[in-house]
């Protein structure tokens, strides 16, 4: 899984080097650029109504496009955050999708994501609230995939709730990883200042350079892609551990079924992305590419063991999907071992309930696994 052809060729945008203009003037007119365009929202806003029909207004808990934009605008120009996210967030948006000088703003996420999962935020501080409606609805070519942001990893940076009270919190640095995160939906609350972001994970990044700390961090990064073996003997050692786990996963999936584990099948993305080409779906449209297909299974199986910080760290860090399933192979063990004791205790081996019972046991008692 390669994060620019998930993400339609950008994992974010690329800043030309240069001052920032502070002046008044300068910023009120960057306002009035981006709350004018609203390409994100006008899609989610008018979802709900009929294409034939007059547009009756925003969903309900939205807010209508004049007054998002007018919110946006006071945020920005009247609060001491909301300035300071403008100015920072300009380096983002200023070079169409595309480029391969990726500056993303970083959010300081408390948990732990992989690339296909979903990052939803609810943001109330000005902030953050002016910088993602920035993200969300700067000018791009048609067809541009939308701005990304990126979260940090919080075996790396811890975010604020898990800082103990009077110590100072540990920037990101250079060397960092963290995953990379496409707006999907946005809107603003029609009842309190609160913006709600949906995203996409897409991708990894590595950070090159950290370029602004406050009122949020902002850094130069890299995209982070496993390498594809180039000779034969990588090519089949990483055959060798797909199929591994893959056969671990149908053992684990066939216990689930006895035990009624639900949280223990086999996964759409999983089957999708499996190595044996006679499980993935045959009404699957937009298939992975092969040469990405082995990292996005990698990712999809590292994704249901839910690793521990350290653990899902160094699934991050490696650039060998080989690696990475190795890493799932004692997990998906210990699993099988225990759905198989939960089977056993349950009656549910495949050889059922033991054929020396008492004749005169009760037919509902036979009937009970």
């Amino acid at each position: 899984m390669a994060a620019p052809s998930m993400c339609g060729g950008a994992i974010g945008a690329a800043l030309v080097p240069g001052a920032v203009d502070r002046a008044n003037g300068h910023r009120r007119r960057i306002v009035r650029r981006f709350a004018s365009c609203r390409d994100v929202r006008a899609s989610s806003s008018s979802s709900s109504s009929s294409s034939s029909g007059p547009w009756q207004g925003p969903p309900p808990g939205r807010l209508d496009e004049n007054a998002a934009r007018d919110r946006v605008m006071r945020l920005a120009s009247g609060t001491a955050q909301g300035q300071g996210a403008l100015e920072a967030v300009q380096g983002c948006v200023s070079v169409m999708p595309g480029m391969t000088n990726n500056r993303v703003v970083l959010f300081r996420y408390p948990g732990l994501k992989c690339p296909l999962d979903t990052v939803a935020l609810n943001l109330v501080q000005p902030r953050w609230v002016v910088a993602f409606d920035v993200l969300a609805n700067a000018p791009r070519r048609p067809g541009d995939p939308p701005f990304c942001f990126g979260v940090t990893h919080p075996a790396l940076t811890a975010p604020a709730e898990k800082v103990p009270e009077g110590t100072d919190p540990i920037p990101p640095k250079r060397g960092d990883v963290g995953m990379v995160c496409q707006i999907e939906d946005i809107y603003h609350d029609n009842r309190e200042e609160r913006l709600y972001v949906t995203s996409k994970v897409v991708g990894r990044y590595k950070i090159d350079r950290v370029v602004s700390e406050h009122p949020f961090y902002v850094a130069e990064t890299s995209q982070v892609v496993d390498e594809v073996p180039a000779d034969d003997e990588g090519l089949r050692a990483l055959r060798e551990a797909e199929l591994r786990v893959w056969n671990l996963l149908k053992e684990l999936d066939a216990l689930a079924v006895k035990t009624d584990e639900k949280n223990s099948r086999i996964d759409y993305d999983m089957r999708r992305t499996s190595p044996d080409p006679k499980e993935r779906p045959p009404w699957d449209t937009r298939p992975p590419k092969e040469d990405e297909r082995a990292e996005m299974f990698s990712w999809a199986v590292v994704r249901r063991l839910q690793l521990d910080e350290r653990a899902h760290l160094d699934a991050a860090r490696t650039t060998h999907t080989t690696a990475r399933l190795a890493q799932c192979e004692e997990p998906l063990r210990e699993g099988i071992a225990y759905l198989a004791a939960m089977a056993a205790v349950n009656g549910a081996t495949d050889g059922g309930v033991d054929g020396g019972v008492d004749d005169d046991v009760d037919d509902d008692d036979d009937d009970e696994e």
